[in-house]
């Protein structure tokens, strides 16, 4: 008998082990069907939304080709005028029409997706987010292509994890999946896209994501090279560093780069603050924007659109040291104009761009004071353009990947990691933040700094855990009244308010078997002789990660939270014991997803 319970035993558990690995294997496959499904989706519309950048051009400024560099130049002032305004007005019809006082979307929004909603996205704001910044691009704003094209993708990834109805798990997946392919079919870098899908917006390189987000980054890149053809984004000459010597060089390139990202991020931050206090609806700026834009391009051209003409003549060491001055100035005004008042969304071209730019121009000043050590001003503007950018977007192993495979030189890797490496620590000491998305979202209350589960920790106010196991007496209390309390009434908790309903302290069974075991009577004992004291409280809206610090560096059981407008309103308490079950309780939310 006991040997066919043993066997029927044995059976059971190989059924279920059986079972388990058709579920795993299930599961894999379908994740990899999604994740082609996905990576083609995403890739044919970004496809369509270049397509649509250059039918916008070819109306707006006449022209159909992306590299618009010595085009622009023959444009007329009123030529330049008509199609920045035009684009405005465009685009403010389409927000007035469909998206309200909404801002079209781009990378910060994505992480917020991600992290707030359950990578949750509207699919009609996202569509419509796309169609104002292509408008916007087509028509000559200085704004990026990469952000409005990787919220795109990861509102379509969105909509197909909705419909399906799949797992927190698979969904969150899914949304790398989306992100990855939309860097990788505009950029045509399908390593770079996989990066800075896990490294910005996913904050982790989870094992379970990583194959998902390869099938659909290879899957969109080969898509995109079907109809671009296998090119970089910037063919440039093949440049060699002269010495080692120039690696000092590199490190102040470096930190002149976080100097002007910084500028750059402080320069948005200051247009968008003015532009807040217009007295007028947010979906009627863009054509101010637009005049704006205009007016700046009239003086310099070259800002217009997304700007990779721009790039590869600073890369190529085409222009003038005269002009690449003025392209810097005129690149942080035409961005953070274009960006405060709606009229574009990215912000990854223009950080490209101006890196290039302060690279070559940084280079030009190298080459002069050291002749004989020093690189080609091109190559100094490869390294910047990856400084300056990866202290923009925080993102400094994604855009290494994302300059090599743009430029496909494998010989000045070394020096653009130190230049990265010094901006971005110059950047993030000064800012205290990682990047200008953190920035962003920051500004609007969410913090999104720190791993997964610190990020869910900020999200649960004190007042979902707290108790109302309290209750109150005065400071003379005595001592029969608190035991009353505490042992017959079940009260954990007794908080000793003084006579202006302030809190004293706080009475567990603890304190009160320590104070009847004190050489006094019990007649002379009252509630404020044995409280443990207490000078500080939480409020309902804290965090639990500031509980959690506040209980570190307190060494607290129980912390009393006290309403914010009224000192003496007792709301609750929180427990070590209570924190600490919600906290893992996060941990294996975060794990899990």
């Amino acid at each position: 008998m006991a040997d066919k319970n043993s066997t029927i035993k044995r059976q059971f558990i190989q059924s279920q082990i059986r079972i388990r690995n058709y579920i795993n294997i299930h599961d894999k496959v379908t994740g990899v069907l999604l994740a082609v499904f996905v990576g083609a989706l995403v890739a044919y519309a970004a496809i369509g939304f270049r397509y649509l950048i250059h039918i916008t051009q070819l109306f707006a400024l006449g022209t159909f080709e992306e590299n618009i560099y010595e085009y622009v130049t023959t444009l007329e002032w009123w030529q330049i005028m008509s199609s920045t305004i035009s684009g405005g007005v465009i685009i403010s019809i389409i927000y007035f029409l469909f998206m309200g006082e909404k801002k079209a979307g781009a990378i910060a929004e994505v992480m917020d997706a991600n992290t707030y909603h359950n990578t949750k996205m509207n699919t009609k704001d996202g569509i419509f987010s796309a169609i104002t910044a292509a408008v916007a691009l087509g028509t000559g704003s200085g704004a990026g292509r990469e952000g409005p094209v990787v919220h795109l993708g990861a509102t379509l990834s969105s909509w197909v994890s909705s419909k399906l109805h799949l797992s927190n798990r698979m969904c969150r997946t899914l949304f790398g999946c989306g992100v990855a392919a939309a860097i990788s079919a505009s950029f045509n870098a399908p390593i770079a896209g996989v990066f800075f899908a896990l490294e910005v917006i996913l904050g982790n390189y989870a094992l379970h994501a990583f194959a998902p987000i390869v099938i659909s980054s290879v899957t969109a890149a080969i898509i995109s090279r079907i109809h671009f053809g296998d090119f970089p984004a910037f063919n440039i000459p093949d440049y060699q560093i002269v010495s080692f010597l120039e690696f000092p060089a590199f490190l102040m390139l470096g930190a002149v780069s976080a100097l002007v990202a910084i500028i750059m991020i402080k320069s948005i931050f200051f247009t968008d603050d003015l532009a807040s206090k217009l007295p007028i609806p947010h979906w009627a700026k863009p054509p101010i924007g637009g005049v704006g834009i205009g007016l700046i391009a009239i003086l310099c051209p070259y800002i217009l659109g997304a700007g990779y003409g721009t790039t590869d003549a600073a890369l190529k060491n085409i222009i003038s040291i005269d002009l690449l001055i003025i392209l810097i100035v005129a690149k942080i005004a035409a961005t953070s104009i274009c960006l405060a008042f709606r009229y574009g969304s990215g912000i990854f071209s223009p950080s490209i761009l101006l890196g290039a730019v302060v690279g070559s121009t940084f280079g030009y000043f190298a080459t002069m004071a050291q002749p004989d050590l020093a690189s080609s001003n091109g190559l100094y503007a490869i390294v910047g353009m990856g400084a300056v950018s990866s202290a923009i977007l925080g993102a400094p192993i994604s855009t290494i990947l994302i300059i090599f495979e743009l430029t496909g030189d494998y010989q000045i890797t070394l020096a653009l990691m130190a230049a990265v490496v010094t901006a971005n620590l110059i950047t993030n000491h000064y800012l205290k933040a990682s990047s200008f998305f953190h920035l962003q979202l920051k500004r609007s209350g969410k913090d999104l700094e720190g791993s997964r589960a610190q990020t869910l920790s900020r999200q649960i106010s004190i007042r979902k855990i707290m108790t109302h196991d309290f209750s109150t007496v005065g400071t003379d209390t005595n001592i029969d009244r608190v035991k009353e309390l505490l042992l017959n009434k079940n009260k954990n908790n007794l908080f000793v308010v003084g006579d202006k309903f302030n809190i004293r302290g706080i009475i567990t069974i603890d304190e009160l078997r320590e104070g009847l075991n004190r050489d006094t009577t019990d007649e002379e004992l009252t509630a404020e002789m044995i409280c443990h004291q207490q000078n500080f409280h939480l409020s309902p809206n804290d965090t639990l990660e500031q509980a959690i610090y506040l209980f570190k560096q307190t060494g607290e059981e129980r912390i009393a939270v006290i309403a914010d407008d009224d000192p003496t309103n007792i709301l609750g308490v929180v427990s070590q014991r209570n924190l600490l079950r919600t906290y893992n309780r996060v941990l294996i939310e975060a794990d899990q997803e």
